[in-house]
């Protein structure tokens, strides 16, 4: 597979574990324990800054060069850049509601529940649908020319978590992350 696939993969196994992250937040939120919002809205904030504005740039990149190949399946990568824009609204959306939350705001746990789950199953099929139909036919149908222009045109964002870890803007979940991975070394 192609090392930009392979480096979108990587991104999607670390966006698995900030949804897994996010799920057991919420959990523990619906279930009346003990909630941390400020890593539930830092890990909004990781998923609109990174995924919405590095990550998926990158692959509409890719579906823009891969259009003219797909014949048929043309419709999957529309669909999967539709997708995109949805999630973009679906993260803000969601961050706000928890940001409204923790400042007050009138919100029942019902209401936050739903829109929680639906967000994290949302991110999930879509993250499933592209590693199990669009990367496989990506990585057939392009030329090392066309792979050689995506790399040309990449966005040169950084993971400010999974990468380059920023301690001032997502502090909260990156020393979560650490302290998890200090309890599983254990």
């Amino acid at each position: 597979m192609h090392g930009i696939l392979e480096k979108l993969k990587k991104d999607h196994r670390n966006l698995e574990r900030i949804l897994g992250l996010l799920s057991i937040q919420l959990d523990h939120f619906f279930a009346g324990r003990e909630s941390d919002f400020d890593l539930k809205c830092e890990l909004l904030e990781y998923l609109e800054s990174y995924a919405d504005q590095g990550h998926h740039p990158l692959e509409e990149l890719i579906y823009q060069t891969a259009l003219p190949r797909f014949g048929e399946k043309g419709e999957l990568l529309e669909r999967l850049q539709e997708q995109h824009q949805r999630l973009i609204q679906a993260t803000r959306q969601f961050r706000q509601s928890l940001q409204n939350v923790l400042q007050g705001g009138v919100m029942t746990r019902d209401e936050l529940e739903v829109e929680g789950r639906e967000y994290i199953a949302l991110q999930r099929l879509h993250i499933d649908l592209e590693e199990s139909e669009v990367f496989p036919l990506l990585d057939e149908v392009l030329t090392e020319k066309e792979w050689k222009q995506i790399a040309a045109g990449m966005p040169q964002q950084v993971d400010p978590v999974f990468e380059r870890p920023d301690q001032v803007r997502f502090r909260h979940l990156v020393e979560y992350l650490a302290h998890a991975e200090e309890a599983a070394g254990q």
